[in-house]
């Protein structure tokens, strides 16, 4: 310490006159050149051989870069370079030959302090939170660690391969925290600054290397070996992020050109709220800012093991601006220590062994060379990545007809226990059904969901907005807002997708405040408010187009042909399973028939000598499509996946028109061949998502299409599909088999089953619709005399004739879920509202998560039935047998079980509030918290079940006329009752309600005495 002292004093009172600035621009050969510099040189050569000692050791290197050095820093001259320069001055006036062990800790020392050179040099404002805090006090203060350390071979070796792991590292980042303690930071904003440091260490290591040449020889070999292809990776990864990441908040939003918006213009940074691993709301815990979630899951310290990043929202709630804005803020947050990478799922294809052979067989890393070629890029532990995984809902891999998401998951589950990477994915919630059980059971998801714009994030949007158009443009819009009915503002209006439409077709007066009068007390008005939002969108970009010139000359200007454009578009994106559709697939479709579109791609063939693909995107182009990302062979996608949905909605619309059009004899213009061929077209690729349903609902409702006539013809077609006909038929009429050849050429991953499945079950979901549009008030309780409306809809066929079938549903079921189980709950189950399946045999059927809201199941046989977390809200259920069924979490709020048999069911935890249980038997049920607020016992019984804790049970609901016959049974500690008190009269009841089980009376007083407590 003593021998650092004495350097220190000498370098700044002996040779302090050296050049230091010449020396970083020219290095030592030219000062010795110059005439004032050899001066200098030989007024001290005496006293430069005292270095000897010292240099020996590496301790004085860094120690000589005071003042000058901080000056060249800030002129922006090489910091290495300078170090390298004093380093060669020293060596070669003193005649040391440094050790591989000295060598080491001079590049490090060199490597550490660029590291923070180029943290602080990014993030200016950290820079001037320091202070007065400069280089000279940092290299003081790592010195005296290091003069108290000596370097070993194997301790030196770590350097060169681990270097956040070596002991200098530690030593260092130990000197740094106090240093940076003691300036006033935080201990988090401490901690990642030393993090990045250290990160960043490894990038400059084999550059000092490089610079130093000859002056620290045993290094060399180490450099040859390996020093090139390591700088080239990190150029490699600096270039990533300088083309991929850093533009990414400075895209064009949509046409936005004059003035021009970027996201980052708009962007507000949303909320969170935290969820448990159930993906239900933790307790206690409050929505917060996503940046700042996301600070806190990369700064927790390294002894704790990292958890995947798991973000949800529905659509339009901001998931991938959020993703593009969090990739270029941990780019100039957290450096090196988490490089991002930025990743859309619907561009992922295969599924291999392991997620870093999926992640490398992904389109959007093809070109990234950091990653090609390299076996060890994500093994490498002198690197960390944020693996930004957007839109796990749109994944859609080869072979697996539910999309890979349940094997997607476990790889990155399983990725991210075994590294030291962090993984951020995101995605829609209904995506999860199916595989919710599953999810529950991870320990290693950090679940959140984005929450819609609070008051206080929707003003600053708004602020944003005002300073792009100025004051009168905001106040109008605000003026909209108020006027929106039945609180549109606290629904679509506070998603950031929607709220920019509102706004800009607002601005554009496209959107008025008398367009929504007459609309408040609509049940259905967030989507009908969605609908006349797109359907301005769309009109407003059809208008937009009208006014080109090129489109006019080629005829192409029918306000009809151009929506056939965005409808065939649309078509063709949302059965590629994702937002993205190859140009070929939309060229084959308008090649098939003779229309304006495809007569447009050849006038512009002819005329410019352009290829029909060239034409075909530059049309959709101009209708503010985009060309397709990482597809070779060319693609297009919507700028968002809701404007598909809507169109595609669209599209099935008039497919509809064309269905039921009829000539003056009444006669259907399409024949029935033909109308199965364009079912299975439009129908035979996947599930119908829910916003697709509710936007075809609505636009239904405003058509006038004959409903009756609509309905006829999908009914014949589903009587057939239920047997197997279009399956079975012979190769040349085979419509699955047509179906598919034609998705299977446009690579979109299907199967003959899958064709014919989600035909079926799509067209089931029409049907279901229509029927629950037709029903009167109160159905499914409606009077018996009330006569049957014109759409009635039953899937086991009409009750009381010969053709009803009661497996035929279940049967239906069975085939949908033979290609995955869950598959016709995640299909249909969201739209079995209303439905009417009495008499129906669903045995052992697979409910779970359906809407049966309202549903007809009286006598229904749902013996084992899982019709777990199953909203049976106001269901009809009298008489239907339920015995062993799953019904938990179930919804039954208002059920009518009416006789209905409850025996070894689970109810627990499902809510049976002012259900409805008269004549009810409860034999060994299991009931744990299950709400039974102003639910009816008139003449139930109970034997053998555990009411202890249950909620919302009183007394009055136990006692009085009509009471329940409890046996038996344990009631919560309040309710003073005997509950052994009915035995006599139970054997009497169970002969007249179950005479099939209890032929003989005396057979139900043997089973009672069997049971009766002595």
């Amino acid at each position: 310490m003593e021998a650092l002292r004495r350097f220190w004093q000498f370098l700044n009172t002996d040779i302090k006159d050296i050049p230091w600035g010449d020396v970083a621009e020219q290095g030592i050969e030219a000062i010795t050149l110059l005439p004032d510099g050899a001066e200098v040189w030989e007024d001290n050569a005496d006293k430069i051989p005292r270095l000897a000692p010292l240099l020996a050791k590496a301790e004085p290197l860094i120690q000589a870069l005071d003042n000058p050095v901080a000056q060249l820093t800030i002129a922006g001259l090489p910091f290495v370079s300078v170090g390298i320069n004093l380093l060669k001055i020293g060596l070669e006036l003193a005649k040391v030959e440094p050790t591989f062990e000295s060598s080491v800790a001079i590049v490090a020392q060199l490597a550490y302090l660029k590291s923070l050179e180029g943290m602080l040099t990014q993030n200016r404002q950290i820079a001037e939170t320091l202070g007065s805090l400069t280089f000279k006090d940092i290299v003081e203060r790592q010195l005296a660690r290091l003069a108290t350390t000596e370097l070993t071979m194997p301790q030196a070796k770590q350097v060169t391969t681990q270097f956040r792991e070596s002991i200098l590292a530690e030593q260092f980042g130990n000197a740094l925290t106090e240093q940076l303690h003691q300036a006033g930071l935080e201990e988090n904003q401490t901690r990642r600054i030393v993090d990045q440091v250290a990160w960043g260490s490894r990038r400059y290591f084999h550059l000092a290397i490089a610079e130093a040449g000859e002056s620290v020889e045993p290094l060399a070999e180490f450099y040859r070996t390996g020093g090139e292809q390591e700088q080239e990776r990190y150029n490699s990864i600096d270039e990533y992020l300088k083309k991929r990441i850093k533009p990414l908040p400075l895209e064009q939003v949509f046409d936005e050109a004059n003035p021009k918006v970027c996201f980052q213009d708009i962007y507000v940074r949303l909320e969170v709220q935290p969820l448990t691993q159930a993906g239900e709301v933790k307790e206690y815990a409050e929505p917060l800012c996503s940046h700042r979630w996301t600070q806190q899951i990369l700064e927790q310290p390294a002894d704790e093991p990292r958890k995947v990043m798991f973000v949800e929202g529905d659509a339009g709630r901001g998931k991938s601006v959020f993703c593009r804005m969090i990739a270029n803020w941990t780019y100039s947050e957290f450096g090196d220590a988490f490089i991002p990478l930025r990743i859309r799922l619907r561009d992922l294809r295969t599924l291999a062994n392991n997620l870093t052979e999926t992640l490398e067989d992904c389109p959007e890393l093809e070109q990234v060379s950091f990653v090609r070629g390299e076996s060890n890029w994500l093994a490498d532990k002198n690197t960390r990545f944020l693996i930004i995984l957007d839109g796990f809902d749109e994944l859609l891999l080869e072979g697996r007809a539910t999309g890979g998401l349940k094997e997607f998951l476990q790889q990155v589950v399983d990725f991210q226990r075994r590294s030291h990477h962090q993984l951020l994915v995101t995605g829609r919630p209904l995506a999860l059904q199916g595989i919710d059980r599953q999810i529950t059971q991870y320990k290693d998801l950090e679940r959140v969901r984005l929450e819609p714009l609070s008051d206080e994030l929707r003003e600053r949007w708004l602020v944003k907005w005002q300073t792009l158009f100025g004051e009168a443009v905001v106040t109008r819009f605000r003026d909209f807002l108020t006027a929106c009915p039945n609180d549109l503002t606290d629904t679509i209006a506070r998603e950031p997708l929607l709220l920019y439409l509102l706004a800009r077709l607002n601005r554009e007066e496209y959107l008025t405040a008398e367009m929504f009068a007459g609309n408040a007390d609509s049940p259905d008005q967030e989507t009908q408010a969605k609908l006349r939002i797109y359907r301005q969108s769309v009109n407003w970009v059809l208008e937009k187009q009208r006014e080109d010139e090129n489109l006019r000359l080629s005829g192409l200007n029918n306000l009809e042909d151009l929506r056939e454009v965005l409808q065939e578009a649309a078509l063709c994106v949302v059965q590629s399973g994702n937002e993205t559709a190859r140009l070929d697939m939309l060229k084959q479709r308008f090649k098939a028939s003779s229309n304006p579109i495809s007569e447009y791609l050849k006038q512009a063939q002819e005329a410019t000598g352009q290829t029909e693909d060239k034409a075909l995107n530059n049309l959709l182009t101009a209708f503010y499509l985009k060309p397709g990302e990482g597809d070779k062979q060319g693609a297009v996608e919507f700028a968002h996946k809701s404007f598909g949905e809507y169109l595609f909605a669209e599209r099935l619309i008039a497919a509809f028109e064309t269905w039921t059009e009829v000539d003056r004899r009444k006669r259907f213009r399409l024949a029935e061949g033909s109308l199965n061929e364009q079912i299975y077209d439009v129908f035979g690729y996947g599930g119908l998502s829910q916003e697709i349903v509710a936007y075809l609902r609505e636009l239904l409702k405003e058509s006038e299409i004959d409903r009756l006539l609509l309905f006829s013809r999908l009914h014949n077609f589903y009587q057939s599909w239920c047997q197997r006909e279009f399956l079975d038929a012979v190769p040349n009429e085979n419509l699955p088999q047509k179906k598919f050849f034609q998705l299977r050429d446009q690579q979109i991953p299907t199967g003959l089953q899958n064709v014919d499945v989600f035909a079926g079950l799509n067209v089931m979901i029409v049907l279901f619709k229509l029927h629950a549009d037709a029903q009167p008030e109160g159905y499914p309780n409606v009077a018996r005399d009330t006569p049957s409306p014109s759409i009635w809809f039953h899937p086991c066929g009409e009750p009381d004739t010969e053709e009803f079938e009661s497996g035929r549903f279940l049967k239906s079921i069975q085939y949908a879920d033979s290609l995955g189980i869950g598959n016709f709950t995640d299909t249909v189950g969201p739209h079995l509202s209303s439905a009417n399946l009495a008499n129906a045999n669903l045995s052992s059927a697979n409910l779970a998560n359906a809407n049966l809201s309202s549903a007809n199941l009286s006598n229904a046989n749902l013996y084992r039935a899982n019709l777990s977390r199953a909203n049976l809200s106001r269901a009809n259920l009298s008489r239907a047998d339920l015995y062993v069924a799953n019904l938990y979490i179930a919804n039954l709020f208002s059920a009518d079980l009416f006789s209905a048999t409850l025996d070894n069911v689970n109810l627990d935890s499902a809510n049976l509030s002012s259900a409805n249980l008269f004549s009810t038997t409860l034999y060994r049920s299991t009931s744990h918290r299950v709400n039974l607020s102003n639910a009816h016992f008139f003449n139930a019984i109970i034997v053998e079940t555990d009411l202890k804790q249950v909620m919302g049970l009183t007394l009055n609901q136990l006692t009085g006329k009509n009471s329940p016959l409890i046996c038996n049974s344990s009631l919560p500690s309040d309710l003073d009752i005997d509950s052994n008190r009915d035995w006599d009269r139970l054997a009497a009841l169970m002969h007249e309600r179950y005479p099939e089980q209890f032929e003989l009376l005396e057979d139900a007083e043997m089973w009672v005495e069997e049971r009766r407590p002595s």
